[in-house]
């Protein structure tokens, strides 16, 4: 089945008025990101709005990170691997550099250790 982009924004937004909005007023700590989060609906491209960097597969990185420590400390768990820790690490670091336009050898694909040469 074929469904718009439309609806699926409609239903997205619909979410988050009647489950997210209420966390935001019980925790107005996360409103500015909740904001953010939802600008995004606001762009026909959100990967190049002023809200594009939360697109980027760092951020999505990070956010499952914080997703799973804090199942894991819901579980009193150890929350985060070094491995984990710098993996997050390499990740932001080659956002960084690109973002600078800096010259370096980037690992492509983190699974398979892949490495080639950027810019």
């Amino acid at each position: 089945a074929v469904v718009s982009t439309q609806s699926t924004g409609e239903e997205a937004l619909t979410f988050a008025q009647r489950e997210l909005a209420p966390h935001g007023e019980e925790h107005p700590e996360i409103l500015p990101e909740l904001e953010r989060c939802m600008a995004l609906f606001a762009f026909p491209h959100p990967e190049s709005s002023p809200f594009g960097d939360l697109m980027k597969p760092s951020h999505k990185h990070l956010v499952a990170g914080e997703l799973n420590a804090a199942i894991l400390e819901s579980q009193n768990e150890q929350t985060t691997t070094k491995l984990h820790s710098i993996m997050r690490i390499l990740l932001w670091a080659q956002d960084q550099l690109t973002q600078n336009k800096v010259s370096f050898p980037k690992m492509d694909d983190i699974s398979s250790g892949v490495i080639s040469n950027t810019l």
